[in-house]
């Protein structure tokens, strides 16, 4: 009763003249149901109530918020003691204080961080695909621009202009004969290079070239153009095989039964066909989506993770009968809260040493950040200890143990997560 007349004093709403509940329909002695606990007041809110119902519910959470993340961080295992023995009024409730320190942390998370600051998966690119490439009628826009300088402006270079057009004709040339007149196709530097190269190979012979090394230049390139226009291929399914996977399931319609794929490698097939194919069409693209896709799966994959980190404590402690599954999990939330308020405040620290200029105040930072990141480890110890209640050599072992499990778990979960982003796009 006190906490909603308390919501009452923030409010200020009226109560109804009416004596039964809006919820229940019971008849009322009073200002609260004595059933559901709700209050008599009027429906109507203003924009104003709602206002103050989101800060209450976000930032005092009834007086316990601050109160319960303090002793949250100064005393590891203490709020999991509390709760298993019963005392949990006085506290914020775990599974909301979950919710509350996740959504936080993802929130700043993101805003802060970007996709490619994490996963970069164009690294080893070659520097010259992120040049600006041109093609046949980009080079004909350019000739005809020439020709108008020229005859518009008698002062022009001459001499530059028509060595200009003469070498931008010899491209248009090769690129038609090479690709045909239609081709659209587009080059960047070096592989305006290797073009007029390959056109050239002929001739190279008369200039006292070997013809094994033509021969094998022409070989690269006829392999180069298959693998980048043709026979894009990934997991060794390449386009030249199965095309589409409308094509891979035609093919294995015309197979014996005993020589098909199973049901489950011809699920997977016209997936990585897909895929390719995507891929194939923009490959920065794909992997652009793909780390969006990933990043954000992230609090799912600890969302997922905890109930397994609670059965890794259950496994761990198998011994200790007076500890339910449940006690191992409101022991795994709080650590996954007071992990989430440590990365919040180490991400703080990193962005900080990013944006400072002074080399000693980003060692500082980083420092700070380092000392962060192995408390988190050193607060699951010692909430083992407190909560568990068992000597420190048992606890060390064990620490170890549910660590290494947990890896394993959040490693699985990765991968799986990872299939699924590249599946979804």
């Amino acid at each position: 009763m006190l906490i909603f007349k308390k919501n009452f004093n923030l409010s200020h709403l009226e109560e109804r003249k009416e004596k039964t509940c809006l919820n229940c329909n019971t008849a009322l002695h009073g200002r609260y149901c004595h059933l559901c606990g709700q209050e008599n007041i009027e429906p109507k809110e203003t924009v104003w109530h709602l206002v103050n119902h989101f800060f209450q519910d976000i930032t005092h959470f009834d007086g316990k918020f601050f109160s319960t993340v303090k002793l949250l961080l100064l005393k590891p295992g203490f709020l999991s003691k509390e709760y298993m023995i019963g005392r949990r009024a006085s506290y914020l409730n775990p599974i909301r204080m979950y919710v509350f320190t996740s959504a936080i942390f993802f929130l700043i998370f993101f805003s802060l961080k970007s996709p490619d600051q994490f996963m970069n998966f164009n690294a080893t690119e070659d520097a010259s695909s992120t040049e600006k490439k041109v093609g046949v009628k980009d080079w004909e826009q350019e000739v005809q621009k020439i020709k108008t300088q020229i005859q518009t402006n008698k002062k022009a270079d001459t001499a530059k202009l028509n060595d200009k057009l003469e070498e931008l004709n010899l491209e248009i040339a090769a690129a038609k004969k090479i690709y045909g007149d239609t081709t659209t196709k587009k080059f960047n530097a070096k592989d305006i290079a290797l073009l007029m190269l390959r056109v050239n190979a002929d001739s190279l012979k008369s200039e006292g070239m070997p013809a094994f090394a033509i021969d094998s230049l022409k070989h690269a390139f006829a392999k180069r153009d298959t693998a980048n226009d043709e026979d894009y291929s990934l997991f060794g399914i390449s386009v030249s095989q199965y095309p589409t996977a409308k094509a891979y399931d035609s093919i294995q319609e015309k197979l014996p039964s005993n020589k098909q794929d199973g049901w489950f490698d011809k699920l997977v097939k016209r997936k990585v066909i897909e895929i390719r194919n995507e891929m194939k069409k923009d490959q920065k693209s794909f992997f652009e989506h793909f780390q969006e896709k990933l990043l954000h799966s992230f609090p799912k994959i600890l969302f997922i993770s905890l109930p397994f980190f609670a059965l890794i404590l259950k496994l761990v402690y198998i011994r200790r009968p007076q500890f339910y599954y449940t006690n191992h999990g409101i022991f795994a939330i709080h650590v996954y809260c007071a992990t989430f308020i440590f990365l919040l405040v180490m991400l703080i620290f990193n962005q900080f040493a990013e944006i400072v200029n002074w080399q000693w105040l980003k060692a500082i930072f980083g420092l700070i950040a380092f000392l962060i990141w192995l408390l988190i480890f050193f607060y699951l110890y010692k909430a083992m200890r407190n909560f568990y209640k068992q000597k420190r050599f048992k606890t060390i072992l064990k620490f170890l143990i549910v660590n290494l499990l947990a890896f394993l778990v959040n490693l699985f979960l990765f991968v799986l997560f990872v299939l699924i982003s590249a599946i979804s796009i």
